[in-house]
């Protein structure tokens, strides 16, 4: 065989077998699919960054070269660079591919392309399902009271949901306000699964009239979104506190000493602490009480109390009911009472006919054994 014939030889060996390797290299890369996508977040909110992972597996009886890995959108942001390094995905092996995008558009559903690129035998194309939901959490008042009063501690109740259709992380709530003191100053919650809610409940003390403001703050992903709800805070008497009522009251007099008896009604909804019952300025309080301690009154209960007072050149006196709430707030109420009226010297004055009225009725007495004596006699 001469040499224009065994070049003729090779080159036929080439022509036959090069197709062969071409279809080879194709059913290699033809292996290799896409096994899982992970989202982070799995929902996004507008103007969110997050990560879409991309994980691929050979599946084939040998590697595959890839060229260029990268992923694109005419609307999603792709913040990451393509990976352009020639590398090999052995078989049975696995490989995985993360990409940074910012979703800069509307609610909807989006599909941003992987896309993979064999260096022997074409390419790999596969959609990403990516889901935009602009839903914040939702944030309510459960319970308040419909009027608050200074320095008193009232509870209100906050309830967080989620309406979307993912997971949130790190929820933070706490209360804002100028004026108020809030116990706990913020509450921890964490993760709110979805279509699910939490509550949380503070005690608020307010000392004026403000805006109360119920702060939330939480994560979608690695991105922070916060949300806010104001209500006012109207100062005045609480519908609900202790309101003692003195009832059945006597009024006695024992020498210059003036006593008033009675009960004390707790005609409120929360118990009354400390009762103490005492008189006003205007009169002198003298044992034994001049202070009576009641106590605690609980709602709808009631106790008897007596003070002792001496008053001159009055016809009223002022009986003062002090308590205190829960919180030690120290609330009174004054009662006024009518009195006899004692001028000075009266006492000696309302003393003489007492005394004219003994010597008559001794004198009569007198005359008349005198007279029923002599009567006798005859």
């Amino acid at each position: 065989m001469n040499r224009a014939e065994l070049l003729l030889f090779f080159i036929a060996v080439m022509v036959v077998f090069l197709p062969v390797s071409a279809v080879e290299q194709q059913t290699a890369a033809a292996q290799v699919m896409v096994t899982n996508v992970t989202l982070d977040p799995q929902v996004f909110m507008v103007d969110d960054t997050g990560t879409v992972t991309v994980e691929v597996i050979n599946n084939g009886a040998q590697s595959v070269a890839i060229s260029r890995v990268t992923m694109y959108d005419e609307k999603i942001r792709i913040e990451s660079r393509a990976y352009d390094t020639t590398m090999y995905l052995g078989a049975g092996n696995r490989m995985t591919f993360t990409f940074t995008v910012t979703t800069t558009v509307p609610d909807g559903i989006y599909y941003p392309v992987f896309s993979m690129d064999f260096r022997d035998a074409g390419y790999l194309r596969y959609p990403v399902k990516l889901q935009v939901q602009d839903k914040p959490l939702k944030v309510s008042i459960l319970s308040k009271p419909e009027v608050f009063t200074s320095g008193k501690k009232e509870q209100v109740e906050v309830l967080i949901g989620n309406p979307r259709d993912n997971g949130v992380s790190g929820v933070i709530v706490y209360p804002m306000g100028e004026g108020i003191e809030a116990s706990p100053s913020s509450i921890f919650i964490g993760m709110i699964a979805p279509d699910q809610s939490q509550k949380v409940t503070f005690s608020i003390t307010p000392h004026q009239t403000t805006i109360l403001e119920i702060h939330v703050d939480y994560m979608n992903g690695i991105n922070p979104h916060a949300e806010v709800i104001q209500f006012p805070i109207g100062i005045g008497k609480s519908k609900t506190r202790a309101d003692p009522i003195l009832s059945n009251i006597q009024v006695e007099k024992s020498g210059k000493t003036y006593s008033i008896t009675g009960d004390v009604n707790n005609a409120g909804l929360e118990v009354a602490n400390a009762v103490v019952i005492s008189t006003g300025d205007s009169v002198v309080p003298v044992d034994p009480y001049r202070k009576y301690v009641v106590g605690t009154l609980q709602p709808d209960d009631f106790s008897a109390f007596e003070v002792t007072f001496t008053a001159e050149g009055t016809d009223k006196v002022p009986v003062e009911v002090s308590y205190k709430d829960n919180d030690g707030n120290l609330y009174t109420t004054m009662t006024i009472i009518d009195i006899p009226v004692t001028k000075p010297g009266a006492q000696e004055t309302e003393g003489m006919p007492l005394m004219m009225i003994a010597v008559i009725l001794v004198c009569a007495a007198v005359i008349g054994g005198i007279v029923w004596f002599s009567w006798r006699k005859r």
